[in-house]
């Protein structure tokens, strides 16, 4: 009798163990990464200069379209890719982001000479599959306090 209640508790442990050995986050299916991921401009400056590396990857292959929050048009379509890169160049003064896309409804792919009939893909504005924000951060102050200077604790004078 007491060695079956061992038995059942070292049972009852050794199921309540198991299931984070075997329980996993299921990967993302599309990654996207760009860099920088931040610009960092002078209070005076009024737009901040970037060359932003953009790239992505699949564990399937796809149709997949980078989209920005600046154009209505994705900018760059890649048909049956299971990853894709490309540089820009851009000048902007507020916060945006680059997001990684099915392609919509009779959109063409001009990279392959490729369009989409409507019944192929999802509508318009489809789900995004991968999003990234690109940030600009302003330095500097209109504050007074902040600019003049300070005398350090061991100056007497």
């Amino acid at each position: 009798m007491r060695a079956r209640a061992f038995t059942l508790a070292g049972l009852v442990c050794g199921l309540t163990l198991l299931p984070p050995l075997f329980a996993q986050d299921a990967p993302t299916p599309v990654r996207l990464i760009i860099k920088p991921l931040l610009c960092v401009i002078d209070k005076d400056a009024t737009s901040c200069a970037v060359t932003f590396d953009i790239r992505w990857k699949s564990q399937l292959p796809g149709e997949f379209c980078l989209n920005d929050s600046v154009q209505a048009t994705p900018l760059r379509c890649w048909p049956r890719s299971l990853a894709g890169e490309m540089t820009q160049e851009r000048v902007f003064a507020e916060d945006f982001r680059y997001w990684l896309s099915l392609p919509a409804a009779g959109l063409s792919l001009p990279a392959a000479g490729l369009s989409l009939p409507a019944a192929d893909s999802p509508a318009a504005g489809g789900e995004r599959l991968s999003e990234v924000k690109i940030e600009v951060l302003r330095v500097g102050s209109n504050d007074r306090r902040r600019e003049r200077r300070t005398r350090h604790v061991w100056d007497v004078l």
